[in-house]
């Protein structure tokens, strides 16, 4: 072949190839959607209605990334005190993730010789237990206990699915728990609290609500055990409280996900993307001096923890379908006759193939629930979250009422994103 033809044809497959990963980077672009990222922005600017406004519509996205825009606007309403409206984009992403278990066969091919961010976004196993879990902080928010138990009921169904990926999920587990009890099922909540005794390795955080919910069932022999886990001073306050705040505390910033290639010669690459911490050390949240009603209690999840296990577990996985990739594509180039179109088309799957960092990015560092006794009478309630000082509005408790649970929900210390809900319980 003439020099000036095969110089035609290096021209052309060059321009070919500019043409395709071209296309394919505007295809990808469009799954880091600009109004992810804005409305991720301004909510850790603390700008949250303009974070809620950057996503008014699903058509905002990539349909690859509509769970992403289901979970993140879920979370930015529920700081935002609009629960009702995390609530309803919250069960949009449950419902999302059940029909995204049927595997889209034409994504998945396609994947094959390109890139994960042809594929609908699926979520991490603890992405999928944490939308439950913000549903029952919604539900529980505005007092509805019998929705938060069928939340509760879901989330384990997750646990039980992926146990080693979402065991360190404390918060979750006590949220569960508290699900069962405020619907009087004492027996689901008893099963729960002693689970989560069992997996902290510490059952002094549920030491109280197992001896309570232990006499009410008979179990004397594990209520004696529990019982040496409370202090002995508070055994003989012999107080009982005639309500309970719950506190849902948000801190810091969870990790995000960042991309990490190897390069083996001449053209081969594997990618893949691990968890990078946002925040540093977080001091965890307490409580002010309390009154006779006795000390309270916290569990916190290491939101990060979970993230990384849930990718870690999933490392099998992606190794292979990563080795599978590589090996279709070396494939395809080695089936080309003509040396110069096989070069660049090494090089357009070198280039095609972008590891997946796409993840939820409005999670907190860490989640701690409080649980705070309180007397009959006014109670002043004072946290200290993040160095600042949070004083709740005063919570009158009057005798012969029956008892009541209040809620609120803080974000980072900041007072302006708390929200409180009453509902009486079932004990």
């Amino acid at each position: 072949m003439p020099d000036k033809m095969k110089l035609f044809y290096v021209v052309r497959y060059f321009k070919w190839a500019c043409l395709l990963i071209f296309l394919f980077s505007a295809l990808i672009s469009g799954c880091t959607s600009a109004k992810l990222n804005m409305a991720r922005d301004a909510f850790y600017n603390g700008q949250i209605d303009q974070a809620s406004g950057a996503l008014s519509s699903a058509e905002d996205v990539s349909t690859r990334d509509q769970l992403l825009y289901f979970m993140e606007k879920g979370a930015i309403l529920h700081h935002a005190g609009d629960y009702q409206g995390s609530i309803d984009f919250l069960l949009n992403a449950a419902a999302l993730m059940q029909d995204q278990d049927v595997i889209s066969a034409g994504q998945q091919t396609a994947s094959m010789v390109t890139s994960e961010w042809l594929t609908d976004y699926k979520g991490e196993y603890a992405e999928r237990l944490l939308v439950h879990t913000y549903l029952m902080m919604d539900f529980l928010m505005l007092g509805n206990h019998e929705s938060a138990l069928v939340e509760a009921k879901q989330a384990l169904e997750v646990y039980d699915t992926y146990p080693e990926a979402c065991f360190a999920d404390y918060f979750t587990r006590a949220l569960i728990a508290h699900c069962y009890e405020a619907e009087n099922e004492i027996n689901g909540a008893y099963i729960e609290y002693k689970k989560l005794a069992e997996l902290m390795g510490d059952p002094a955080p549920v030491a109280r609500k197992l001896c309570t919910l232990g006499r009410r069932l008979g179990f004397d022999d594990e209520v004696e055990h529990f019982r040496q886990f409370i202090p002995e001073a508070e055994l003989k306050r012999n107080v009982r409280p005639a309500g309970e705040l719950i506190v849902f505390v948000s801190q810091g910033k969870s990790p995000v996900k960042i991309p990490h290639n190897i390069v083996l010669p001449p053209s081969i690459r594997f990618s893949f993307s691990t968890y990078e911490d946002r925040s540093g050390c977080l001091v965890p949240p307490s409580v002010g001096p309390l009154a006779d009603a006795g000390p309270s209690d916290m569990i916190t999840t290491d939101v990060g923890e979970i993230l990384k296990a849930s990718l870690k577990e999933r490392l099998v996985a992606v190794i292979a379908k990563e080795t599978a990739r590589v090996v279709a594509k070396e494939a395809i180039a080695h089936n080309i006759n003509d040396d110069n179109l096989e070069v660049l088309v090494r090089l357009v799957f070198f280039l095609m193939e972008v590891p997946d960092t796409r993840c939820w990015e409005t999670l907190p560092a860490t989640l701690t629930i409080i649980r705070v006794p309180l007397s009959p009478g006014a109670n002043q309630i004072h946290l200290n979250i993040m160095g600042q000082t949070v004083t709740l509005p005063k919570i009158d408790i009057h005798p012969g009422n029956g008892s009541f649970y209040h809620y609120y929900s803080i974000r980072n210390g900041m007072g302006s994103f708390s929200s409180m809900g009453d509902a009486q319980s079932g004990n």
